[in-house]
């Protein structure tokens, strides 16, 4: 199992299932692995801080699966730039009266 990140701080009764169902109740300071799921009590919480620099919360009564989604970080994938592309291709097909009105 790759080890992805570690509890950073947990209040009340949260749960690690790894992959192959095995429970764990999580303490401060312990590894997450990849692909595990975090689950919440309804009165807990829990933050946990990945090697890739950014950090994941689990809210009360929630869950969370670390798959790569969550702990691969990509610079170039989200820094905003793809979204304005979009934009700006939407309002260029759009005429110039029409063009001002969304601007």
């Amino acid at each position: 199992m790759e080890t992805i990140g570690s509890i950073n701080a947990v209040c009340g009764r949260v749960t690690g299932v790894d992959q192959h169902g095995r429970a764990r109740v999580l303490s401060r300071g312990e590894p997450v692995f990849a692909d595990d799921t975090l689950v919440a009590a309804l009165d807990a919480t829990a933050s946990v801080r990945l090697l890739s620099g950014g950090e994941v919360f689990v809210a009360a009564g929630k869950l969370v699966v670390l798959d790569a989604d969550v702990f691969e970080y990509d610079e170039c994938v989200d820094d905003g730039s793809l979204y304005l592309a979009d934009v700006q291709r939407v309002l260029g097909w759009l005429q110039p009266a029409a063009r001002q009105s969304v601007a």
